[in-house]
This record gives structure tokens, sequence and C-alpha cells, in this order.
């Protein structure tokens, strides 16, 4: 029986190998006996275009774009999308984000959410003088703290120009704005975000409100209903890289997955599978 402590030694090596090496277990994937399948995680999305992106093609589609968190209230209104079984955007300033809000981020992933970019400290980028700095720095915090590489870009106040344009385009952003607008910044009670939205919405449409800058318990209520109101319309609620057509990109897990890996089979159908780095 001297053969049987060397076989054993060899099923050990060779499990070792498999979970340094991420197949398997808890360090990247699902499976038992001889077949293990890789877990893949969400890290990013290839956008396209060169102008800036209003809404999105005339079908029975909408998206919206949750603007200048991660904020105190972001939590709740991840709650909020995952009760109503809906899937946003949030546009993060860079300055925001912390590791107070890693959980939140890699939560957003695990839903579905998509990260998008609002500049690191909001200011005026047609006045700032310092575009690529202020995108590549929010680029930077969000990659470190979710492993997530955003591919959509919201200007602060909607003010951008050719220049704007230009320097996303190059760190590889595509420039969203939005066509609805219920002005929830200015808290003007969630019966009137409500009526906004519905009064305005189209196929396509991108709405903009907001999860940060403030107090958002009225968005927070209002959107719940809007869902509702949407749905009894027709409208599928996507997110925006959805909505434009924009493909998510996912990588294996060579690394723990922080609880948002998914199976080959669960990746969406337009996915496009990168290399391990």
């Amino acid at each position: 029986m001297a053969g049987a402590p060397l076989r054993a030694g060899l099923v050990l090596l060779l499990a070792g190998a498999a979970l340094a090496t991420g197949v398997g277990g808890a360090l990247g994937g699902t499976g038992t006996g001889a077949t293990r399948h890789l877990l893949y995680r969400l890290v990013g999305c290839r956008s396209h275009g060169s102008a800036a992106y209003f809404h999105g093609p005339a079908l029975r589609e909408v998206a919206v774009g949750f603007d200048d968190g991660p904020a105190p209230d972001t939590a709740a209104f991840v709650s909020m999308l995952e009760t109503a079984h809906v899937r946003a955007t949030f546009f993060m300033i860079g300055d925001q984000l912390s590791s107070t809000y890693r959980a939140t981020l890699l939560r957003e992933l695990r839903d579905g959410d998509v990260l998008g970019d609002h500049t690191f400290t909001h200011p005026d980028l047609n006045t700032s003088g310092e575009v690529r700095s202020q995108l590549q720095r929010t680029i930077a915090a969000i990659r470190t703290l979710s492993g997530y590489t955003p591919c959509i870009f919201r200007p602060p106040y909607g003010d951008y120009d050719t220049a704007v344009l230009a320097t996303a385009r190059s760190l590889g952003l595509a420039t969203v704005l939005w066509n609805v607008d219920p002005s929830d910044w200015s808290l003007p009670g969630t019966g009137a975000i409500e009526q906004r939205v519905r009064e305005q919405v189209r196929p396509g449409s991108i709405i903009i409100s907001h999860d940060g800058g403030g107090p958002r318990t009225e968005t927070l209520a209002a959107y719940p209903v809007i869902f509702a109101a949407l749905r009894r319309r027709g409208y599928r609620i996507v997110t925006i890289p959805e909505l434009l057509g924009f493909r998510p990109l996912y990588r294996p897990c060579i690394r723990l997955c922080d609880g948002i890996g998914v199976p080959r089979a669960g990746l969406p159908r337009a996915a496009i599978i990168e290399p391990a780095l």
C-alpha cells in the first residue's frame, strides 16, 4: 500500500493548484468532481460613438441614471431597485468614493446595475481646465473599490463641448445626457417627481434623477410608483449601456469574486469575455 500516500499527496497537490488558479472553490468557480466551471465577474462595458447621447433608440425601453452619489441615501436606492426588480445606472463623484461605499458598489454590480463617471469634484468642465484629470481620477477610484471600469460619463450640469466629448472618448467613455428631467434636486415633492417623469417619458428616454447631493427621500419614494406606471405602459426598464447597445465586459475570476461572480451560462448574450489578467 506504499502508493496510497503518494496518490493522496498528488490529489492534494492538484486541488491546491486548482484553487491557486481560481478554478473551483471560493476563489473563483463552482463545480464538483472532474468538471469545474469558472465564474466570471463584470469588469466594465464597451461604449461607442463620438456624439453625446440624449436618448436611445425609439423602442419601448427607458433607462434611469442616478447622479451625485455615492451618498448616505444610495444603499436605500439599491434596496428600492431590488424590491422593484429594476436595474439602474449610478453616475458617481470620485471624491465621494471611499471604502465606506465598497460594499454598496459591489452590491450594485451583483444586481446588474451600472457604475458611471460623474467627475471627481463635480466642476463645470467647460471652464475647469482639467477634464482629463477629473475623469481619470474617478475611473481609478471606481476601479480600485469595485474592479469595474466605467464606459459612460455624465457631465455635471449637462455642460460639455467638443473638447470634453473628445477627451471622454479617448478614455473609453461615452458622454450621456438625458431627455427626461423631473428636477428632483430641487425637492419639488414626490408627487411632482412622479408626474414629471410620466409626462416626459417617450420610447428610448434617458431619465435623470439623484441619489446624492442632498436628502433624496422624495426621489426614493417616487420611483416605485414611476416604475409601476412605466410597466403598465409597456416599457421595459434597462440600464443606460443596455439602452444604447453597449456590450458588458466580463473576466474570469482569478481572485475572489466578492460574491458577484456568475457562471458562463448566466452571462448576458451580448457579453464580451476578456482573458484573465
